[in-house]
């Protein structure tokens, strides 16, 4: 027991409260980034919302800032030179975590799966970083500026292929739910090294060095840094997951699914050549049947084949037959 306190004490004084409070700070404009697309999925804001300058440029924000802390507390981590047992053990928590988030990005919709999210472009960059953690911080400055001027300066067509599209100097982004190319990101966690390496001299004599977190703000952004990786994993199934109930339990979400298919299927049986007022008649009879059969329209519509979907169309065959 002795041994392990010795070695695990000095550790845990050598956390800058500052740099884990940044995270954990960068780490909650995360969580309002995600609400926002949360928000929009179930309908209660503007499904544009998350396309909006505003909302795209709190992304950028907060990954610049994430990804510009991996760098400094990469320095920081090794001051002497890259711990290679270490920084062995922290990669490959990041890779299994980015793997993770692929395959839950799979099952959550597969025609948008998360092949190089901040995660996939965190693994890489530090492998990249690595290689300047001894070397003079104007040499990672410099590679970390040529990398986020990258992208700007030159792209081509020649890098859309999936192999190649993860590199960030294609000509177009694919359809995913989160998308963080190396270039021009990874040149913010080498820009991130740089500063910290810079500066590793003159940390001792600073103030906020030695802060610590008085209040309960302070100490919970601390604390969100100091587990940011579990809580990045974590925080979007479970705000999920909440609105889904929230969304469910207030009926939001059928009363959703009424008004879109009032929406959709008088033009879609006039089209089919139904009058205008048996379409119109017709279509309001179905909503009205189904939901007082507690039949879900939104989910009957998905379920291609299946047994809501037969629900449904006996409802639609009966409305139909009432409306002439």
């Amino acid at each position: 027991m002795g041994q392990d306190q010795a070695t695990s004490e000095p550790a845990k004084r050598a956390r800058i409260a500052a740099i884990d409070a940044a995270r954990g700070l960068a780490l909650g404009g995360m969580v309002v980034y995600h609400l926002i697309w949360d928000f929009a999925h179930f309908g209660l804001i503007a499904p544009t919302a998350p396309f909006a300058p505003a909302t795209r440029a709190l992304s950028h924000v907060v990954a610049s800032a994430f990804l510009a802390l991996v760098g400094a507390s990469l320095a920081l981590a090794h001051p002497q030179g890259l711990r290679r047992d270490a920084f062995s053990r922290r990669l490959a928590l990041i890779v299994g975590a980015a793997a993770l988030v692929t395959a839950a990005s799979y099952a959550i919709d597969p025609e948008e799966p998360i092949l190089f999210g901040i995660l996939h472009c965190i693994a890489v960059a530090s492998l990249i970083g690595a290689l300047f953690v001894a070397a003079p911080p104007w040499a990672a400055l410099t590679a970390g500026a040529a990398m986020v001027a990258a992208p700007f300066l030159d792209s081509s067509a020649a890098f859309n292929p999936p192999a190649l599209v993860w590199l960030g100097l294609g000509t177009v982004s694919p359809y995913t739910l989160d998308w963080r190319p190396l270039l021009p990101w990874a040149g913010v966690v080498l820009i991130g090294l740089a500063l910290a390496r810079a500066a590793a001299a003159r940390l001792a004599g600073w103030r906020w060095t030695a802060w610590r977190p008085a209040h309960w703000p302070g100490r919970a952004f601390a604390f969100a840094g100091q587990h940011s990786l579990a809580i990045y994993l974590v925080h979007q199934p479970i705000l999920f997951g909440l609105l889904w109930c929230v969304v469910t339990a207030t009926g939001l979400e059928a009363r959703q699914a009424r008004e879109a298919y009032l929406a959709a299927c008088p033009p879609a049986c006039v089209a089919h050549g139904g009058d205008v007022g048996v379409c119109a008649k017709a279509c309001a009879c179905v909503a009205d049947r189904a939901e007082a059969a507690g039949l879900s329209l939104g989910a009957a519509r998905a379920d291609a084949g299946g047994a809501l979907q037969k629900r449904l169309r006996d409802v639609v065959e009966t409305c139909s037959l009432e409306a002439r």
